[in-house]
C-alpha cells in the first residue's frame, strides 16, 4: 500500500482519538488500520502511539510524523489539483457571486450562447470567501464579484471592471420604510445590516453619515443580511440592478452618488485571452 494511505490512517487515528473511527472513516477495519500503522511504526523506525488507559497519546517521534503527515497530503491534494488544472486548461471555471441575481445570469448565458457556444465553460454559484478559496487553490480561473477584503488578500491576484451601478437598499415586505426612493435621512432610527462577504453592503460614506442615528449590524453572509432584512424591519444597501433578492423589495435611494462595482478578478497565470474574450463581450451586454 502507498505510504500516503499509511499517514492518512495514522492522522485519522491521531485526530478521532480511536483505532475504530479511522477504520470507519476510510472503509476499512480495525485491524487494517493496526497492521498500517505498524508498518508505518517499521519504516519510520520508531514508535509513533501509545495506547494505555483508553488514550491514544503521540510519542517525541509521532508529534514529527504526525506534523509532517499533514503537510505531506496537504502537497498531494496540491499536486492534484495542479494536474487537474493542466488537464482541463481548454476549459473556463468562471465563480459568479451569489449575491448577483438571474436578470445577470441570463445575460451570462446569452454571451455564452451567442459567442462562445463550442467553449467549454463551467460556471459556478459561490459567494466571494469561498470564491477566493477557490480562485487560490486554483479550481476557478475566474470570479466575478463586488470588492471585499477576503478578496484583495489574495497573492497574485489580478482584476478588471466590469459595470458600475447604482446603490439601493433591501427592504422587506413588512418594513415601516416609506415606500418609493428614500433618501439617507429617511433611514434614521432604522436598523442597518451588512454582510462582509458582500462588498456593495459595506457603503462606509452612507454608515458614516448614518451612525449614531441608525444601529448598523454586521451579518457575515448575505443570505443571513437578508432574513434579517426580512424579520427585523430593517434595510441593507445592495445592487439596485443585480442583487438576487428573496421576498422583500428593492428602493431606489436618492441624494447617494456613490456606485458600487462588479469586477472580474483572476489569477495573474490564469488563461487570460479566454477570460478576457469572454469578459468584454459580457461588459458590452451590461452597458
Amino acid at each position: 500500500m502507498s505510504s500516503i494511505w499509511k499517514y492518512k490512517y495514522f492522522i485519522d487515528v491521531v485526530e478521532n482519538k480511536s483505532f475504530t473511527k479511522a477504520g470507519t472513516i476510510n472503509y476499512v477495519s480495525q485491524t487494517a488500520i493496526s497492521q498500517n500503522i505498524s508498518s508505518l511504526e517499521k519504516s519510520i523506525g520508531g514508535k509513533l502511539l501509545n495506547r494505555g488507559n483508553g488514550e491514544i497519546i503521540l510519542t517525541e517521534i509521532g508529534k514529527v510524523v504526525y506534523k509532517r503527515a499533514k503537510e505531506i497530503l496537504s502537497l498531494e491534494q496540491q499536486m492534484l489539483r495542479e494536474v487537474e488544472h493542466i488537464k482541463n486548461k481548454g476549459m473556463l471555471l468562471v465563480g459568479m457571486d451569489s449575491a448577483i441575481n438571474k436578470r445577470m445570469w441570463m445575460m451570462v448565458e446569452n454571451v455564452y450562447e451567442t459567442y462562445f457556444p463550442n467553449l467549454p465553460i463551467v460556471f459556478t454559484k459561490v459567494d466571494c470567501a469561498m470564491g477566493a478559496l477557490m480562485l487560490e487553490s486554483r479550481d476557478l480561473d475566474v470570479f466575478v464579484g463586488y470588492p471585499t477584503e477576503v478578496l484583495r488578500r489574495i497573492p497574485a491576484i489580478e482584476k478588471k471592471e466590469l459595470c458600475r451601478q447604482s446603490v439601493g437598499i433591501y427592504v422587506g415586505k413588512q418594513t415601516t420604510i416609506p415606500y418609493g426612493e428614500i433618501s439617507l435621512n429617511e433611514l434614521k432610527n432604522h436598523l442597518c445590516y451588512c454582510a462582509n462577504q458582500y462588498g456593495v453592503s459595506l457603503q462606509e460614506e452612507a454608515e458614516e453619515y448614518l451612525k449614531g442615528s441608525c444601529p448598523i449590524i454586521e451579518t457575515g453572509n448575505v443570505e443571513t443580511m437578508k432574513l434579517k432584512v426580512e424579520f427585523n424591519d430593517g434595510f441593507a444597501f445592495v445592487d439596485r440592478d443585480y442583487f438576487y433578492r428573496n421576498d422583500g423589495e428593492i428602493r431606489d435611494l436618492k441624494d447617494y452618488e456613490k456606485e458600487c462595482v462588479l469586477k472580474m478578478y483572476y489569477k495573474a497565470d490564469c488563461n487570460k485571452k479566454t477570460a478576457f474574450e469572454f469578459m468584454k463581450k459580457l461588459r458590452e451586454e451590461l452597458k
